[in-house]
């Protein structure tokens, strides 16, 4: 699988199919997951974006926010 970047409302997130990086770019934030956890967030991004919900309120409303390091 070819890695897959996607750059969103100051945000990058990069899906290289085992794990996913969301990159935040004014504060250089960012987080990784992987296996159940990265699927979890692809699933619950997708439904996201089937309601038209921007990323930042998404990643703040499923608490992703708060792995930001």
């Amino acid at each position: 699988m070819e890695d897959y970047i996607m750059t969103i409302g100051g945000y990058t997130m990069k899906d290289l199919g085992w794990a996913l990086e969301v990159h935040e770019y004014e504060a250089g934030w960012s987080f990784a997951l992987q296996g159940d956890d990265a699927q979890q967030f692809r699933d619950e991004w997708k439904l996201a974006q089937e309601h038209d919900i921007p990323f930042g309120t998404f990643l703040r409303d499923h608490e992703y926010n708060t792995l930001f390091q």
